[in-house]
């Protein structure tokens, strides 16, 4: 199946634990964010989170997506 991620909020509480100097900036997680974004070939919504995390090293928290036949 064809998916086009129209949205997606990662999931990145925890990264540098609290310290902000280990923490992401906006942008860069703006900059992931958009990285997910666009066509995914998958084989259901559980694959492609799987691919996302693959793809990025975070897991999806959210996702909008369409299927393209």
């Amino acid at each position: 199946m064809k998916f086009i991620v129209k949205d997606i909020e990662l999931y990145l509480c925890e990264v540098g634990d609290g310290d902000p100097d280990l923490q992401f900036t906006d942008q860069e997680e703006y900059v992931m964010h958009q990285r997910c974004l666009g066509r995914w070939t998958a084989k259901d919504e559980d694959d492609l989170k799987d691919k996302i995390y693959d793809f990025i090293g975070y897991h999806p928290e959210f996702i909008d997506y369409e299927v393209k036949a």
